[in-house]
């Protein structure tokens, strides 16, 4: 039997990736050693599963505007439960997402691709205090995120409606400590964002890009991010993929074993 482009690129991901023990580089032995193995509050963990429970049943179906490369399986209009389902970031990979934030506690975040903020509710929850901006092309998709924010009684929420290269284009000066991707899985559209994202990121910033393996367009621009020279850190999660630029240290990519960030809740 042969193996789809992507489901083999996944297998090939699962034989290459490594455990705590074939990592030598102090800050990702720290982030495996430390920030994977947090404990998810289990607070949180309940109230999620209790918005979830309420969200799949928003059906009520609304008009999507989608500036990206669209959905798979999702058709133009679509209901809150449609886009909850759908979202990477309410399984393992937003328990990933809790971890990072809770562990580096980033003072700026962005993120690009609000959905219907189940990302901005993880990323709270993980860091109370932090300061978040988030971009969304479509409205309507904006107003229900709005109804979530309120469920949740966040504060320090900025969300705003605009495409990313318009937003991305405009005068701004904040350094992001965390920049959270998730948004028009197109090669050249994500190389354009980094490239526009560079003057609001510093050493130590992380960028997070949600879907490397979504379409081979997006395997092919994420291999192309793992040698590019401005990124010294690349670390391949499966589904997500890490970018530090860290110019002090040598350049070097990881490719992490799924089992190592399984959900963990006190």
């Amino acid at each position: 039997m042969t193996l789809r482009p992507l489901k083999r690129n996944y297998f090939q991901y699962l034989l290459k990736s490594k455990g705590r023990h074939g990592i030598h580089s102090a800050f990702v032995f720290d982030f495996v050693d430390k920030c994977l193995t947090t404990k998810v509050d289990k607070n949180f963990i309940l109230e999620r599963k209790k918005w979830i429970k309420n969200s799949l049943k928003q059906t009520e179906k609304f008009d999507i505007v989608d500036l990206g490369a669209g959905s798979k399986s999702l058709k133009k209009q679509r209901s809150v439960a449609q886009l909850i389902k759908t979202s990477s970031t309410r399984g393992v990979y937003g328990d990933v997402l809790w971890k990072m934030v809770h562990h580096y506690k980033p003072e700026q975040i962005l993120e690009l691709g609000t959905s219907v903020g189940t990302g901005i509710i993880t990323m709270k929850s993980a860091n109370p205090s932090s300061y978040i901006t988030t971009i969304e092309g479509c409205d309507e998709t904006l107003q229900r995120a709005y109804q979530q924010f309120d469920y949740w009684k966040l504060d320090n929420v900025f969300p705003i409606c605009s495409d990313f290269d318009a937003f991305l284009s405009r005068p701004n000066n904040t350094i992001y400590n965390l920049i959270f991707i998730d948004g028009n899985h197109e090669s050249e559209a994500t190389m354009r964002y980094l490239e526009l994202l560079m003057k609001n990121s510093d050493d130590s910033t992380c960028f997070i890009l949600d879907d490397i393996r979504w379409s081979d367009d997006m395997w092919k621009v994420w291999n192309k991010l793992v040698d590019d020279e401005r990124f010294h850190l690349s670390i391949d999660l499966g589904r997500m993929g890490l970018l530090w630029r860290r110019e002090h240290q040598a350049k070097e990519h990881f490719v992490l074993r799924p089992r190592i960030f399984r959900s963990n809740v006190v």
